[in-house]
């Protein structure tokens, strides 16, 4: 047969072709399969790995005879139990009671939802106090609570429960990816200055990133170089800078800046000074009009219920102020723009205050380093501190001015640090953190500002009723008897003639504080409270420096370099003040210590000469002001600088502070005026400061202010025998200092506000039916809850 006859065969049986060559090439496979040297050379390419079905195989727990027959013993028991006639009665009222406080919760919500403004505000103070729900029950609820139910309840306190978990919890985004989307948004807001030139000088272009995983678990670890941790809190704290802006604060808000920064509030999470540096960023966005969506979205919302009941008083003070900017239901709501900080009350309230009393740090101060209760041992000074209510170096001056009282935990110069996903949400409790299952960054603890720590006594363990009441007694008398006579351990050195006030106190009011162990970071959030409950306290923090080299305030932008003038910053913050309802039908108390008393002055005289009512109002409302240690008419150490001038290189506030300058002087001559004239009906006190301070950096002491400067042929005026530092630092709350400070609120509260009672209050309208019906149904359930609770523990010894 030929090739051609050949061809013609196999296209006439096409099929048997191919399955002819199929079995060829199968059985060739099969022999050489079948011999050792092709099985040798055809596994090298097989994986011989079980699939992966068959690795995640069930795995069986064979439980033991005895436990299954308990177990089962256990089942019959109950099924007979509930057959009985005493279980046929409490079953269906155990089921009425779970649907019962079930539909309450469910029906509070939507009255606060949906309600006017009197209903929703009862309503929220209903849910706030349901401890009896279960965790799904409180999830279900925050699954259909809105924004404006959501910032209501974080404003009254209530249970974390209540919010949403924030997204992808458990997962930290790439640091090099989170730079590169930060870069992005911060280039859209040019052609701004301020970006122009944190570009050029802070953040250049960033590298294309390809190949790099968006999400970390707790799988993956990736380690942070010392670079990138600092290029981001630089990125923190010149969004700081930027936000005050509120059009630049829309412009990254609508451009997802929040979910920005959500993702550096997981990075930083153990970092308690940056993250109060990012929060003064989104209290700075709040001011923004319809933003209170945007913040709920993102989850900011349960973040900043969580800050407002943390230990660190900076996240407390600045995520209340947050809260209270987004808070658009309370009728005592208003807004606190940049360097406005509300000390108490920081949640809701229903009264309005009293009276407004506004605390003014100087030099190198700040809220929490001005106001704090003094320590035993001696102060010093530090001329190249930075603000610790401000600065995000970690390596910093901690407490400008004072002795740190935490040491923090310094990393290593250039070494990197690992990010971790862990279970943990920033609290100090791990086992709360682990189920909270937020990420945690390692390697990295700040200390923590705590509020005061209240040492409770041991309770009397004794059996007899009447020797453990004759003991009770003797530990409630006071040590004195009234016949003695206490004087203060702070009492002046000197006063002028026309001072008035007790410089001691009945011994059986006195209460020994020496070996109290009790300590405050800042006594007017945590002690004036408790002497004034309806007043309002407000906190003024601005950043100020002694030398050029520390004002680092102004390296973000050129433009601030001119803030730094005492003229336009009491400008600012006159205007930031009266956007704060100072002074609103209150009196006003001003408290200022050193330099803080130049700028209560200049802008009281500012106020008198505006003619915006709100502002004048200020003026108007002052009825009574504090100066500690103020330099009326200049301080001695400006003139260091006419003699080390090369090497400190004084800033633009110590310079304007000279001895008898010519500005405070005709400041000073106005403000004498004005106390004759618009202020005459004002309370003054100055205190001077009778021993010099300590100077870390020479180590010698110095005289800041002398007694002459802050003299003021006004009121009241003491000479104490504590520095500088210690004037504005009571050693405890029966000091001569405190006490004092409180008479002079006293005195202004009673003569701006005689027969005011009830004047106050919230106007009341008639609630609804429903309204009325919740109530009623809610108290009823809270008292019926422990006797349905129960009630099956006396059907179960009822039956035994």
């Amino acid at each position: 047969m030929s090739l051609e006859d050949l061809k013609t065969t196999l296209r006439r049986y096409p099929k048997l072709v191919g399955l002819g060559g199929v079995g060829i090439l199968t059985t060739a496979g099969f022999l050489l399969y079948g011999s050792p040297q092709a099985r040798h050379f055809f596994g090298q390419y097989v994986d011989k790995k079980a699939p992966e079905s068959d690795k995640r195989r069930a795995e069986y727990i064979y439980i033991k005879y005895h436990i299954y027959r308990e177990s089962m013993r256990k089942m019959q028991q109950k099924q007979e139990d509930e057959k009985k006639w005493i279980s046929v009665i409490i079953n269906p009222l155990g089921k009425w009671w779970k649907t019962a406080k079930h539909s309450v919760a469910w029906r509070l919500l939507n009255i606060a939802q949906t309600g006017s403004q009197p209903e929703r505000l009862k309503a929220v103070q209903q849910l706030v106090c349901m401890d009896h729900l279960k965790d799904w029950d409180f999830r279900h609820l925050a699954q259909i609570c809105d924004a404006r139910t959501a910032v209501s309840l974080a404003r009254c306190g209530a249970d974390t429960r209540w919010f949403m978990p924030v997204h992808r919890r458990g997962c930290i985004k790439n640091p090099k990816m989170l730079l590169s989307e930060l870069h992005g948004m911060l280039a859209r807001l040019r052609p701004m200055g301020c970006v122009q030139h944190f570009f050029s000088k802070y953040f250049p272009d960033q590298d294309p990133i390809e190949d790099i995983h968006e999400y970390l678990n707790q799988e993956q670890t990736i380690v942070l170089a010392t670079a990138d941790t600092d290029l981001l809190k630089e990125i923190i704290s010149f969004l700081h800078h930027i936000t005050k802006d509120p059009d630049a604060s829309a412009k990254i808000i609508k451009d997802g800046g929040l979910v920005h920064l959500m993702e550096l509030r997981k990075i930083f999470c153990d970092d308690n000074e940056t993250l109060s540096t990012l929060c003064k960023v989104l209290a700075n966005m709040s001011v923004v009009p319809d933003v209170v969506e945007h913040f709920f979205t993102s989850g900011w919302v349960g973040t900043l219920a969580e800050w407002q009941q943390c230990a660190d008083l900076r996240l407390q003070v600045v995520s209340a102020k947050t809260m209270a900017n987004l808070d658009h239901d309370d009728p005592n709501q208003c807004t606190y723009p940049p360097n406005v900080y509300p000390l108490h009350p920081r949640v809701r309230t229903r009264r309005k205050p009293k009276a407004d009393i506004v605390f003014v740090h100087g030099l190198l101060g700040g809220v929490f380093i001005t106001w704090r209760q003094r320590d035993r041992k001696p102060t010093e000074l530090g001329l190249y501190g930075k603000n610790a209510f401000y600065t995000s170096k970690s390596d910093d001056v901690f407490l400008v001015g004072e002795q740190k009282r935490v040491n923090g935990t310094k990393q290593k110069k250039g070494q990197g640090r690992p990010l971790v996903p862990a279970q943990n949400a920033g609290d100090n409790n791990q086992e709360e953190n682990k189920a909270n299952g937020q990420p945690k960054v390692e390697g990295f603890k700040d200390p923590v500002l705590k509020a005061i720590k209240k040492v409770e006594e041991d309770p009397v363990m004794i059996s007899d009723a009447a020797t453990k009441e004759f003991v009770e007694t003797l530990r409630n008398q006071p040590e004195l008897d009234s016949d003695w006579e206490v004087v203060h351990p702070d009492i002046p050195l000197d006063a002028n003639m026309n001072c008035e006030g007790k410089f001691s106190m009945s011994g059986n009011e006195w209460r020994n504080q020496e070996n109290n162990e009790e300590y405050t970071n800042c006594w007017p959030m945590e002690w004036l409270p408790d002497d004034y409950p309806d007043s309002r306290i407000i906190g003024i923090d601005y950043t100020s420096a002694v030398t050029e080299w520390s004002a680092n305030f102004t390296k973000y932008c050129p433009c601030e370099k001119g803030q730094g003038h005492i003229d336009v910053r009491a400008s600012t913050l006159l205007e930031r003040i009266a956007v704060s309802d100072v002074g609103n039908e209150r009196p006003i108390v001003w408290i200022g210590h050193s330099m803080g008393g130049l700028l209560t002055k200049l802008m009281l005289l500012k106020s008198i000469d505006s003619h915006e009512p709100k502002v004048q109002q200020i003026a108007k409302n002052t009825k009574g002001i504090v100066f500690l240690g103020t330099p009326h008419r200049g301080s001695s150490i400006a003139k260091w600088q006419q003699h080390i001038q090369m090497i400190l290189s004084p800033s633009i506030e110590v310079k304007e502070m000279e001895e008898n300058a010519p500005k405070l002087l005709e400041m000073h001559r106005r403000f004498m005026g004005c106390l004759n004239t618009a202020l005459r009906h004002c309370k003054v006190m100055s205190v001077a400061e009778g021993s010099p301070t300590m100077l870390t950096t020479f180590k010698f002491p110095l005289r800041i202010v002398t007694e002459e400067s802050s003299r003021i042929n006004f009121g009241d005026f003491y000479l104490l025998k504590d520095d500088h530092l210690c004037l504005s630092k009571p050693i405890y709350r029966q000091s001569f200092l405190y006490q004092r400070l409180l008479h002079v609120i006293r005195e202004a509260v009673k003569e701006s506000q005689p027969d005011t009672k009830d004047q106050n209050e919230i106007p009341q309208t008639t609630p609804n039916q429903e309204v009325i019906l919740m109530n009623i149904v809610a108290a009823l359930l809270k008292g019926a809850k422990g006797l349905f609770e129960y009630l099956p523990r006396v059907a179960v010894r009822f039956n035994t």
